[in-house]
C-alpha cells in the first residue's frame, strides 16, 4: 500500500466543533472531514465536491500530533456584514464570541505539528497530491497548491506544509500483542492500553468524537462519526488492537473510522 506522509504546522488552529454554537469550541486535532479539505482544495477541486469519493471506502487518513499543544479562550468581536461597504464595520452589529484556540506549548518559540498519513483507491488522486508536494525541499519551503493556501482551520490561522515522502504500508493484525500506535487510535479498535508501559513518560491521552465523513449533502453519514484515543503531548501509545498499518520504517499507524 502506497501512503503519502506530510506535516501540518502552523502557529494556531481551531477546528471548530460541530456542536458548538455560542461558544466556538475546537477538537484538540484536525477531524478527518477537515483533512480531506485541505487535500482536496491543494487539488483545486470545488467545496462540497468530494464528499463521496473521499468516504471511509475509498480514502484512508491517519493523523498525529507531534508536539505538545495547550488551548487558550480568547473573545472575538464578530461584524455582521451584509455587503462590501459594511467590512468596516459600519454596520453596528458586533457580536463578542468565546473561541477557543489551539496553541503549542512553548508558544514563544514553538509550532504547532501534526503529521498525516494518507491513501487513496485513487492511483491519479495520490499521484497529483504527491507531484503537488514534492516541490517542497529544505532549500525551498514551499508546496504546490491548485487551490486554497493551507490553514490550520480558518482562513486567519495560516500554516504550512512540510511533505514527508511515500512510504509503504502493510496491514496487521494485533494477536494480542501491545504494539507501539504513533497516530490516533479509534477507540472501537482498541483492546487494551498498556498503562504500565506508559509510567516513564509523561501522557496527556484524551478522547474526541471527531467527525469522519459527509454524504453528498455535506450531512454526517451513519457511520461519519468516530471516538478518537491520542495523546496531547504527541507521544506514541502503548496498546493492543485489533489491527493496524505498520509501515516500512517501523512506524504503526492505525486509519481514522
Amino acid at each position: 500500500m502506497r501512503i503519502i506522509s506530510f506535516n501540518l504546522k502552523g502557529k494556531m488552529a481551531h477546528f471548530r466543533r460541530f456542536y458548538s454554537n455560542s461558544s466556538a469550541l475546537t477538537y484538540s486535532i484536525p477531524p478527518r472531514t477537515t483533512i480531506s479539505g485541505i487535500i482536496t482544495g491543494l487539488l483545486g477541486w470545488e467545496r462540497d465536491s468530494y464528499y463521496e469519493l473521499f468516504s471511509l471506502q475509498r480514502s484512508h487518513i491517519a493523523v498525529a500530533p507531534l508536539v505538545p499543544i495547550k488551548k487558550c479562550v480568547h473573545k472575538l468581536n464578530l461584524l455582521k456584514v451584509e455587503s462590501i461597504n459594511e467590512l468596516n464595520g459600519s454596520s453596528g452589529y458586533h457580536t463578542q464570541t468565546a473561541t477557543e484556540y489551539i496553541f503549542p506549548f512553548e508558544l514563544r518559540n514553538g509550532w504547532i505539528s501534526y503529521q498525516v498519513w494518507f491513501s487513496h483507491q485513487d492511483s491519479d488522486i495520490m499521484r497529483q497530491l504527491e507531484d503537488l508536494l514534492a516541490r517542497y525541499t529544505r532549500d525551498a519551503p514551499v508546496y504546490g497548491t491548485r487551490g486554497i493556501s493551507m490553514a490550520l482551520g480558518p482562513a486567519y490561522n495560516l500554516g504550512w506544509i512540510e511533505y514527508g515522502g511515500i512510504i509503504e504500508g502493510e496491514k496487521s493484525t494485533g494477536n494480542g500483542s501491545t504494539v507501539l500506535v504513533h497516530s490516533a487510535l479509534p477507540q472501537k479498535n482498541i483492546v487494551n492500553i498498556a498503562i504500565k508501559e506508559m509510567s516513564s513518560t509523561a501522557y496527556r491521552l484524551v478522547r474526541e468524537e471527531i467527525p469522519l465523513e459527509f454524504d453528498k449533502n455535506r450531512r454526517i453519514t451513519g457511520n461519519g462519526l468516530g471516538n478518537m484515543v491520542f495523546d496531547l503531548n504527541g507521544n506514541a501509545i502503548p496498546a493492543v488492537i485489533g489491527r493496524y498499518i505498520r509501515l516500512s520504517n517501523d512506524t504503526n499507524i492505525t486509519w481514522m473510522e
